[in-house]
């Protein structure tokens, strides 16, 4: 990694840093764990925004095993002998449907153990509405909750009640055969079972959703469909989060505690808001020891409420716009950097993600403005510090830095 002089040399760092941690190369160890003791599998499933790429991990483990891939945009790369879908996202399509039926198709004719390769996105990709739910009710529902800055597994428990492929329902398609599910998790610690909204997994999700659609101060247009007990496992059945935003955090603390940083990783908890994370980071660098150089590390999706607004932005752009608010009202003596990724690449409505650092400072008052409005994608676009916008084939929550140096 280069020297972190200023943000933008942050932001390309970061960048470099996620193109070596896809799941292309890191998949495969966690791929062969999971599958000791279990039948080679007969057929592999991928989904979700890496699906393309756990696609070619686990062909390099099991060549010539055929497979099926349903992701969100292809690469040019898909290992040969897999079919290929790809949906629409972040809101589901008729399109999607279709794709959906072709892959519960593929699941009901097909023989023998599977492997299924699950990613973020997988939740849009998948559709199949449980009745009288249409799909325009189902997206424009899911669409509001996403505006008032919902959390994924929020988001995912809705989801699950109003389909049948979710919360285990893609799992009754494999039928009376195993079924080993390879998770790159999306979601926070102890949540993996939640990624792409459960789809070969009998998880318990459906009693959540009422919860959750109070908590977001969301209307429903009809009750929801009857709460369906989850799928009870299969024999021979087993799961596991083969890489997650924790072990990238880690990965990265170690990269940055080379380059003689003192580092601290940050937690964020699932929906916490954007300006309580930028707060905590100006309190941190306010703290931080005098005459060191530090880096504060952290992943996770901030919580940004958009709700009647229509300016253009995403989580990443907005925590910057918060983290530069809180240093222009300090009178912090040394340099600092602020770069937040999207490590899918799309931050929302509005680039891949944005950088600031102590000498590209928007003036307060235009801080405030795109906060207010949600507009912080053209507060950075004028800046000329927007992150370029390019899917990524990966998917690990957001990943932040703040460095501070005297």
């Amino acid at each position: 990694m280069k020297a972190l002089r200023d943000g933008h040399s942050l932001a390309q760092a970061l960048k470099e840093f996620l193109g070596d941690h896809s799941p292309d190369p890191l998949a495969g160890e966690g791929l062969e764990a999971l599958m000791v003791g279990f039948p080679g599998p007969s057929r592999i499933l991928c989904l979700g925004k890496a699906a393309p790429a756990l696609a070619r991990a686990a062909a390099r483990l099991w060549p010539g095993v055929p497979g099926l891939l349903y992701g969100t945009a292809p690469d040019g790369l898909a290992p040969k002998g897999f079919e290929e879908l790809y949906g629409d996202h972040p809101f589901p399509t008729v399109h999607n449907v279709k794709s959906t039926r072709s892959v519960e198709r593929w699941l009901e004719e097909g023989e023998g153990p599977l492997l299924a390769c699950i990613s973020g996105g997988g939740s849009s990709l998948l559709v199949h509405p449980r009745k009288p739910w249409s799909l325009a009710e189902k997206t424009a529902l899911c669409a509001e909750m996403w505006k008032k800055g919902a959390s994924i597994p929020e988001l995912n428990a809705v989801r699950a009640r109003l389909s049948e492929v979710k919360a285990g329902g893609l799992r009754r398609r494999a039928g009376k055969w195993p079924v080993a599910t390879a998770i790159w998790s999306d979601v926070g610690a102890r949540s993996g079972q939640l990624v792409s909204s459960a789809p070969t997994l009998p998880v318990d999700l459906g009693r959540l959703a009422g919860r959750d659609l109070a908590h977001c101060g969301v209307a429903i247009p009809r009750p929801l469909p009857r709460y369906r007990q989850p799928q009870v496992r299969q024999e021979g059945d087993r799961w596991a989060v083969i890489y997650d935003a924790l072990q990238l955090r880690r990965e990265l603390a170690k990269v940055l505690s080379a380059q003689k940083l003192r580092v601290g990783e940050v937690p964020c908890r699932e929906g916490a808001a954007a300006a309580g994370v930028a707060r905590a980071l100006r309190r941190m660098a306010n703290e931080s020891e005098g005459g060191v150089s530090h880096a504060f590390v952290g992943v996770g999706e901030v919580r940004v409420d958009a709700s009647g607004k229509s300016g253009g932005g995403g989580r990443c752009t907005h925590l910057a716009a918060e983290v530069a608010l809180q240093f222009s009202r300090t009178s912090f003596q040394g340099c600092w950097a602020f770069a937040a990724i999207a490590t899918d690449g799309v931050d929302g409505a509005a680039g891949g993600g944005a950088w600031v650092d102590k000498d590209c400072l928007p003036e307060e008052a235009a801080l405030h403005e795109a906060i207010a409005s949600c507009d912080t994608g053209s507060l950075w676009e004028r800046a000329g510090t927007l992150l370029r916008r390019k899917p990524t084939g990966n998917n690990l929550r957001d990943l932040w830095v703040l460095t501070v140096r005297p």
